[in-house]
């Protein structure tokens, strides 16, 4: 009882609490003031995409379409967004993100995107099973993708078509659209349209060579 009535083992039982409550503490006030993480997916089926017709009827079945692999470079495989501030440095964002791996929401875009500009449902996407035949094959190489530090949304894609295991098309594509630097649900939107670019001029050189 002596003990506890010592103001000097009293102070230094309090000030001892306190540097064991302080973490807490100070958590509680950043998770109170941080942002809420915004996230963000990209789409294929903007304006830019005008579809097209669809086969006729009585004509030969649609041919199988295998859609993938899709590559993205290691710098964009992260969950945040980024903008290039210049060609060596990139800003990333930790309350601005995507919604899921970019790889599978660009596959996932493009496969959406595909059935109306080419009329046919029967489109799979990568990884088929084994025993599934695939007609055409189509892969796409991200080389870049992103917004720069003026604003600009720039699509860089390497792509192939392929026929029977035959490549038939190998093209490179650069697409580039206005977005901005600080609103980034304008970001997504141009990065869609460059996307939907892409599908479309897909759709059209695949209608070209069947």
């Amino acid at each position: 009882m002596k003990c506890l009535n010592d103001p000097a083992i009293a102070y230094r039982s309090i000030m001892g609490l306190l540097v064991l409550m302080f973490p807490i503490l100070l958590s509680g006030c950043m998770h109170t003031d941080s942002k809420p993480v915004q996230f963000y997916r990209l789409t294929a089926d903007s304006d830019t995409a005008a579809p097209l017709s669809a086969t006729k009827p009585g004509a030969a079945v649609d041919p199988v379409i295998g859609l993938g692999p899709i590559h993205i470079p290691e710098y964009l495989a992260r969950p945040q967004m980024l903008i290039a501030v210049t060609e060596n440095q990139y800003r990333l964002s930790e309350d601005h993100r995507w919604a899921e791996k970019l790889d599978k929401n660009i596959s996932l875009a493009l496969f959406k995107a595909l059935p109306g500009l080419l009329g046919t449902e029967r489109i799979v996407r990568y990884p088929w099973p084994q025993r599934q035949e695939i007609d055409y094959q189509i892969g796409v190489d991200i080389v870049e993708f992103n917004v720069d530090e003026s604003g600009r949304s720039r699509l860089i894609a390497q792509w192939f078509i392929k026929r029977k295991d035959q490549t038939t098309i190998d093209k490179r594509s650069v697409y580039q659209f206005p977005a901005s630097t600080s609103d980034y649900e304008v970001m997504v939107k141009a990065q869609s349209q460059c996307l939907s670019k892409l599908a479309q001029d897909i759709a059209e050189t695949l209608r070209r060579i069947r």
